[in-house]
């Protein structure tokens, strides 16, 4: 059966959060955690990915609080924690002692942060162009202004088409589907009122910075990065792959932020490879 948006569509209390999530594929169990934008929701970053994740792993997309289909609660307290303990949650109120824990943008500052708050859960992390290390190169590039997006005469297909352009090196691979699932997505009127890039922001709903502790990672980590990334550059991969003990990087040309999606195939087989190789073996470093 084609796995479709619909048909893997789940809810789940999550300590008292309202959770959605897509789940295909039995095995290992493998969290996939969206990045944080207009319009962003689990399956716009990872959908593409879940058939061919799905032959391998249990696969489990969620929509972080406050995006997509999830609950929207107000958020007390910087975000990273918060996210982190729901998804900890969420593995409670499934019954799942274990899981591999993969991260795109927000989503890899989250993954970062259970892999640091509760190491025990945590089998293998997968961290995709994410905040959460330092610039060793040169200073930080200037941040998209992405709540402009709903200022002056507001959302349009337009504007959020340029959004997403900053995100690939190629945008013409970006389809019309794309671009308005994304766009009707950001301008759902809970989302616009309660999400962090639907209002601005409010004080306290911040990302933690994580850089200091980065060295207590325990997992095995796979840091993947575009070389082309314009809103975090590549160099960060490398912050990450020098203070994480037991990491390793891979960095794509020609390729921005959205690696699943711009880098598809070879992102499926990578993340795969490393998730199911035998790591037990290697001589611990």
């Amino acid at each position: 059966m084609m796995l479709t948006r619909d048909n893997t569509s789940k809810f789940v209390d999550a300590g008292g959060v309202k959770v959605h999530y897509h789940e295909a594929g039995t095995g290992p169990v493998l969290l996939c955690i969206h990045g944080g934008a207009p319009g962003a929701f689990g399956w716009g970053n990872f959908g593409r990915n879940l058939e061919a994740l799905s032959r391998n792993f249990r696969t489990l997309i969620v929509d972080l609080p406050g995006y997509g289909k999830s609950a929207k609660p107000q958020i007390e307290g910087p975000r990273t924690s918060f996210y982190a303990k729901t998804f900890r949650d969420m593995l409670d109120a499934l019954g799942i002692d274990k899981a591999h824990v993969m991260g795109l943008a927000t989503g890899g500052s989250v993954a970062l942060k259970m892999a640091l708050e509760y190491p025990e859960r945590i089998d293998r992390l997968i961290v995709i162009s994410s905040p959460g290390g330092l610039s060793l190169f040169q200073p930080a590039p200037p941040k998209p202004d992405t709540h402009s997006y709903y200022a002056g005469e507001g959302p349009s297909m337009e504007r959020m088409r340029a959004n997403l352009e900053r995100l690939v090196y190629d945008p013409s691979i970006l389809t019309e589907e794309v671009i308005r699932e994304r766009y009707e997505a950001s301008i759902e009127p809970e989302f616009m009122q309660q999400a962090p890039e639907g209002h601005g922001g409010k004080p306290g709903q911040t990302l933690e910075p994580l850089w200091q502790d980065l060295h207590r990672v325990r997992a095995e980590t796979l840091i993947i990065w575009g070389r082309n990334n314009t809103t975090i550059h590549y160099d960060h991969a490398l912050f990450l792959l020098t203070r994480i003990p037991k990491a390793r990087v891979h960095i794509h040309g020609n390729c921005g932020l959205w690696v699943p999606y711009e880098k598809m195939e070879e992102f499926n087989s990578n993340v795969t490879g490393f998730l199911s190789v035998d790591l037990a073996a290697r001589p611990q470093q």
